[in-house]
């Protein structure tokens, strides 16, 4: 089953590796924001697609194994009639009590057969489409966490490196006026600092 979403997952995975390198960093790239953000509403409209692909054929299997138990019931119908007819004298009242017998057993083994198979590849497609969103869900949450993470160490250098700047400027403002810095005494310099 060809996935629509692991078809937007890979061509993400294609820019990603196709994005340029941070300048001075061996882990980080620039990317273009639209681009990222025009893959997640791709994802968001194809996650809706896939679901409903995977219902509309576990619906199938549901048709199937309702037409399994309307044959079964013919069957059962059927050998119900058959053994209606068949009773007139004892010998073969008794024979058609046996072929109605055995045409019951295998009806009801056949629909058996019928009903478990369909179950056993409902439950497999069920199966699978859960284990499908689990794995796109795991997949887009590795993905958003990173990006946080990201975004939240970029944003905690950026004010490191604009306290470190203010600090200097501070600095090399007090070096403009020595004399000021050493005119102030004790008590002025606590008050300033309040």
């Amino acid at each position: 089953m060809d996935s629509q979403i692991f078809q937007v997952i890979d061509e993400m995975e294609e820019y990603v590796s196709n994005c340029k390198g941070k300048f001075m960093s061996s882990t980080e790239i620039v990317c273009n924001r639209d681009k990222m953000e025009e893959f997640l509403r791709d994802l968001r409209r194809k996650a809706p697609e896939e679901i409903d692909k995977c219902r509309k054929i576990i619906a199938r299997q549901e048709a199937i194994y309702s037409d399994a138990k309307t044959r079964a019931k013919k069957l059962l119908d059927d050998s119900v009639v058959q053994s209606d007819e068949l009773v007139s004298e004892n010998v073969i009242m008794r024979r058609a009590y046996e072929q109605a017998d055995e045409v019951i057993l295998m009806a009801k083994n056949q629909a058996q057969n019928i009903v478990d198979t369909a179950t056993a590849q409902a439950n497999q497609l069920r199966d699978a489409a859960t284990q499908y969103m689990e794995d796109v869900m795991v997949y887009l949450e590795n993905i958003f966490d990173s990006s946080s993470k990201q975004a939240t160490d970029h944003y905690t250098a950026l004010i490191n490196t604009l306290n470190t700047y203010a600090a200097n400027i501070r600095e090399d403002h007090k070096q403009l006026h020595p004399e000021e810095a050493q005119d102030v005494t004790p008590a002025e310099e606590s008050s300033e600092q309040e």
